[in-house]
């Protein structure tokens, strides 16, 4: 089994670990062996063959898409090869990442833990939890016990574990949970390290209950965003009862689309700098037709100040909120127009609702002086 027991050093302390510090990291071992054996009847192999590579968006595309694993550093292929995933019920529903179905494979196999192997088709995908649900045929599964909603806490211990690489046991990284609550309530934080074949995979306690499903998870991307941060001690995974909310809606074949305004951003930049000069801001530079942000009346050149009645931190900050909003959902946004504050309320949109943009983004020299656009546009 491969094991990343980083508590040993902390047991230890300084110098020579003692006798009792020895023990004390053995019964760890041995806890994390024994909680590891729990869940592994509930934890599958995912095989996906075929299907076109993406484009980094997030759907299929021509390109191929080999995102860093981090600045600078090499890359992989995307969403091909073997995964993780997690048994949601015994009739055959599988949970595990749309990180692994990015490339709308056309064959997609489960193995189980008694290294049988069903053919699986895929149901639907939830782009804001970046969960897929899966369904398998004729087989009897074990289904997994998870930790009962409210006790997960900063601070407890976190076993990571994934069959991406297959093999009779899952392989193993151990941490803790380092914030509940993350990415607009969907997501618990672990900086147990994680690995992109064991996306899909459980996040366990001591007792082999599950915390969540990993996933990738990161700033306003698509599956792939968060992807980078594999092994750098910040990783995600989502609790069960962020999944249920979305099931029944994934059991009908719906899938769960991040919302959408409906305008091209640009960042602003202060005319002059300085050490008092304000935060970057956000500048609407055009407006699709049609979309929310047409019918709610926004136009060029508004000023995005609050979402839901708080602070916009920069383009940056806005996009990762609105990525956590799925299509339905109701917002509020603050604007300012002509110096004055403007609040509309629009329904966002799923991104195949917005119309072409109308008229298109207007050169650097049309907008205000202090609201030159700092980088190139983007689409929300």
């Amino acid at each position: 089994m491969a094991m990343l027991v980083g508590s040993v050093g902390i047991l230890a302390g300084a110098g020579a670990p003692d006798a009792a510090s020895i023990e004390t990291a053995r019964e760890l071992a041995r806890v994390v062996r024994a909680a590891v054996a729990a869940a592994s009847p509930s934890i599958v192999t995912i095989e996906t063959i075929g299907g076109v590579q993406p484009d980094g968006t997030g759907r299929g595309a021509a390109a191929t898409t080999r995102p860093a694993r981090r600045r600078g550093g090499p890359g992989f292929r995307v969403a091909e090869g073997s995964t993780t995933g997690v048994v949601w019920s015994r009739d055959g529903l599988i949970v595990t990442s749309s990180f692994s179905f990015v490339r709308d494979p056309t064959l997609i196999n489960v193995v189980l833990s008694d290294g049988t192997r069903h053919a699986a088709r895929l149901l639907a995908r939830d782009y804001i939890r970046r969960i897929a649900l899966l369904k398998v045929e004729g087989a009897s599964l074990v289904e997994a016990r998870w930790v009962p909603v409210g006790e997960a806490a900063m601070g407890q211990y976190a076993i990571a574990c994934g069959r991406g690489f297959g093999g009779a046991t899952p392989s193993v990284s151990v941490g803790i949970i380092s914030a509940t609550g993350r990415r607009g309530g969907n997501a618990l934080q672990t900086d147990a390290k994680l690995s992109p074949v064991n996306y899909g995979g459980p996040l366990i306690d001591l007792e082999g209950r599950i915390f969540g499903i990993i996933v990738p998870m990161a700033g306003a991307g698509s599956e792939l965003a968060g992807v980078g941060w594999y092994d750098s001690g910040i990783g995600f995974a989502i609790p069960r009862e962020r999944i249920a909310a979305t099931i029944e809606r994934m059991l009908r074949g719906e899938d769960i689309e991040a919302g959408k305004i409906g305008v091209v951003l640009v960042p602003s930049a202060p005319p002059e700098e300085s050490d008092d000069a304000p935060p970057p801001r956000v500048v609407i530079a055009a407006v699709a037709d049609p979309s929310p942000a047409q019918r709610a009346g926004i136009r060029p050149g508004d000023v995005i100040m609050k979402l839901n009645a708080e602070p916009v931190g920069g383009l940056d900050d806005l996009q990762r909120r609105l990525s956590d909003l799925e299509a339905g959902t109701t917002i509020d946004l603050t604007l300012e127009r002509d110096t004055k504050p403007v609040t509309v309320r629009l329904l966002l949109a799923r991104p195949s609702e917005i119309g072409p943009v109308q008229p298109p983004p207007p050169p650097a020299g049309d907008l205000p002086a202090t609201t030159q656009p700092a980088s190139r546009p983007s689409a929300s």
